[in-house]
């Protein structure tokens, strides 16, 4: 009898115990149970955002392709917005920047895809090329060329970024440097009128005009519709003199591209050293009424000089 009471009074103790830890049991599995949920939602969210990011990503690309730059802009930047980690759509917002020449924010967008190393993704791997070309249009040339090694070392039998290159070498007085890129270019592509421009442009620039004729007149072969290579050519006919010949060139630069302001006012210099002052002043005229920008001494010179 005293054995039983002695367990009936244990069992009451182990009940009472119990019921406590049983109750911490509960609420633990409740917490882990909520925590769980919490990041089941959180998951999905964040999917959800994804998901939402490549959409307008998508939508970037068909209102750029529609020609609705502002619009595939708003989507871009909706689309870092959802996702910063999606470094396409910093590539995409670059290259859109860069076509409406909005060139700072297009360098920061490219700097920002290369920070998240999207050059190693073989579609992607011309950003610093794509970089440098913005450089070089602000004429940032010692930057452009250093995005234009980085982007050779990727890809080193680019032609266009070889082109590139030369013209900021040309542009920076880093002359041989720059023969040596058109000449790579031409051994890639021996039909790239645009690298025997390049090299007109050079020894144009060393006062070799003889090479810088051979060199444009070798790009008038490849294209003949190239105005500027006339209009360069006449340039280098016209240090050397030869007159009649320049005045040939800038004629048919003119007639190629009759919009050309500066091929008119080129011409009206000849025709001021020749003497023949109308025509001089009917081209310098012509120059100003397209926006080309002459000295009004210039100017004032031409006219008197025509008796005007």
């Amino acid at each position: 009898m005293k054995l039983l009471m002695t367990f009936k009074y244990l069992l009451i103790f182990l009940l009472l115990f119990m019921m406590p830890v049983c109750d911490m049991v509960a609420a633990s599995s409740a917490k882990t149970k909520e925590k769980e949920t919490k990041e089941v939602t959180k998951q999905k969210e964040q999917l959800e955002k994804q998901n939402e990011a490549i959409n307008n990503y998508n939508k970037g690309l068909q209102n750029f392709k529609d020609g609705l730059k502002d619009e595939a802009i708003s989507n871009y930047s909706m689309a870092i917005e959802l996702n910063p980690a999606l470094s396409e759509a910093y590539y995409f917002r670059g290259y859109v920047y860069a076509v409406m020449g909005r060139d700072d924010e297009a360098i920061a967008d490219f700097t920002k895809a290369i920070e998240q190393a999207i050059e190693t993704k073989p579609e992607y791997m011309d950003v610093y090329a794509r970089r440098g070309n913005v450089y070089y249009n602000k004429k940032e040339y010692d930057l452009a060329i250093l995005d234009f090694n980085k982007a050779l070392e990727i890809d080193p039998t680019n032609k266009e970024t070889y082109l590139n290159r030369g013209y900021a070498y040309n542009n920076s007085k880093q002359f041989d440097l720059g023969i040596a890129d058109f000449n790579k270019v031409l051994e890639l592509d021996p039909t790239s009128n645009m690298a025997y421009l390049g090299l007109g442009k050079i020894y144009a620039n060393k006062r070799d005009y003889k090479t810088a004729v051979d060199n444009y007149s070798k790009a008038i072969e490849l294209d003949p519709t190239a105005a500027k290579a006339y209009k360069f050519r006449g340039g280098a006919y016209d240090n050397q003199s030869e007159y009649d010949k320049a005045i040939s060139d800038y004629s048919k630069a003119i007639e190629l591209d009759p919009k050309d302001g500066g091929s008119y006012f080129s011409r009206a210099m000849v025709y001021y050293l020749q003497e023949d002052f109308k025509k001089a002043w009917d081209d310098a005229n012509k120059a100003q009424g397209l926006g080309e920008e002459i000295d009004q001494e210039v100017l004032d010179e031409f006219r008197n000089s025509a008796g005007m």
